[in-house]
Formats: C-alpha cells, structure tokens, sequence
C-alpha cells in the first residue's frame, strides 16, 4: 500500500505539475493537435469545425482527413443521418443525398445545403422504411454514411446499393450493438479499416469504420 505521504505529495504536487504539462503541450500551444485540427475551435464554437471554421463530420479527425484526401468530385454520396457532414460533402463530391428523421433539424440543414444536396424526410423505425431509404431512390452511390438510426439494418441495405466502387462508412463502430455489421461485411466481401481519435469538441475516443472492396472510389 502507498503510504500516507506518497498519496499527499502525488495529489498536492505531482498531479498539477504534470497538468500543467499537458496544458502547456496542448492548449497553450497554438500548433498542438487540439488547435491544429480544430478541436478547441469546435470546442469553443459547440459544432463539427476544422480550424478555419469549416464544417466536420462528428468522426475523428484521423478519419475527416483521409476523407479530405480521398474524395473526389464525381462521388455520389448517401447519408443516414444528416449534419455538418453533410455540408463537409457537399463542397467535395458531385452529389450528396440524406435521410434525416429530426424535421427542425431537417430544415436547419437545408437553409444552408447547396443545391446539389437532397434532404428526405422519414420517420425513425427499426427494419421499416428508413433503414431501406436508400433502395427507394433508384440509384447506386459511390459513399454510403451510416451515423443514424437502426445502424445494422441500414448497413445491411446499403450493400445492395452501392456502386460497384462504393465503400461504406461506419461510425461509432465500436459500440458492442454494432458488432455484427463486421460479419455481415466480411461474408460480403469487404476489408475493414479501423480509425481511432478525437472527435470535433468531444472527450471520448472514436472509432469509424471503412469497409471497401478491391477497386473501390477511395482507392484504398
């Protein structure tokens, strides 16, 4: 057991100093992680920003920058769930089409969405019409995000609608509910890429997941 005096001298001393510490590395400093990538920004702002102010998906910022590299002008994109994702697309790819069950979210969005964004209203159900919106547009996209509701299900009907280059990406992916979705993609025949890191403001690790195929738009 430590002693009493060891206990005391950790909390009175040790401890603040190397706060301290970690203050200097990451906060004071202007080129550390947190500012670099926006994270005191979104922090301070309340929102999924980079550190010039523009609009993040609420992933790890490990994962928006593979996105930043990777994505290019002629992708078709379909989100469960819209957001600053949304408008982080938008500006990146060619289209970008998002199921949203929140209708005062839904109308925040599509006050500032360009017009190459569609918005579709559906009311959240489990293994009803929301998960199989994405069958219901008649097209095939090159990037599904799956960050909604009733997450395995909608997984399971974006495979049949992906493009023959699509990729899938899954977020909160480590959550123990989600687990499944790693079968089901292997049986389906996607690799699985792992992402971890902060997320815009939060304190928590993050976990994204990517499952492409050989060939795919990302070229991964």
């Amino acid at each position: 057991m430590k002693s009493v005096f060891k206990i005391v001298w950790e909390r009175l001393y040790l401890l603040p100093a190397l706060h301290f510490k970690a203050y200097k590395k990451l906060i004071w400093h202007k080129n550390s992680f947190l500012h670099s990538t926006g994270w005191m920004r979104s922090l301070k702002e309340g929102i999924p920003i980079d550190s010039n102010g523009d609009p993040l998906p609420w992933m790890n910022f490990s994962f928006n920058q593979l996105l930043k590299e990777k994505l290019t002008k002629d992708l078709k994109v379909f989100e469960f769930g819209s957001g600053y994702s949304t408008l982080f697309f938008s500006g990146r790819v060619y289209s970008v089409t998002s199921i949203e069950y929140n209708k005062i979210w839904l109308e925040k969005i599509k006050r500032c969405a360009p017009e190459n964004v569609k918005l579709i209203f559906k009311e959240k159900d489990v293994d009803g019409s929301y998960c199989r919106s994405i069958n219901y547009t008649g097209e095939s996209y090159d990037v599904v995000l799956i960050d909604g509701r009733d997450r395995v299900n909608c997984f399971k009907h974006s495979i049949p609608a992906l493009s023959q280059r699509g990729v899938i990406i899954f977020d909160d992916s480590s959550r123990d509910r989600y687990l499944e979705v790693f079968d089901i993609g292997r049986k389906n025949g996607f690799k699985v890429l792992n992402i971890e890191g902060l997320q815009p403001k939060m304190r928590d690790l993050n976990r994204t997941s990517l499952f492409y195929r050989d060939g795919n738009c990302l070229g991964m």
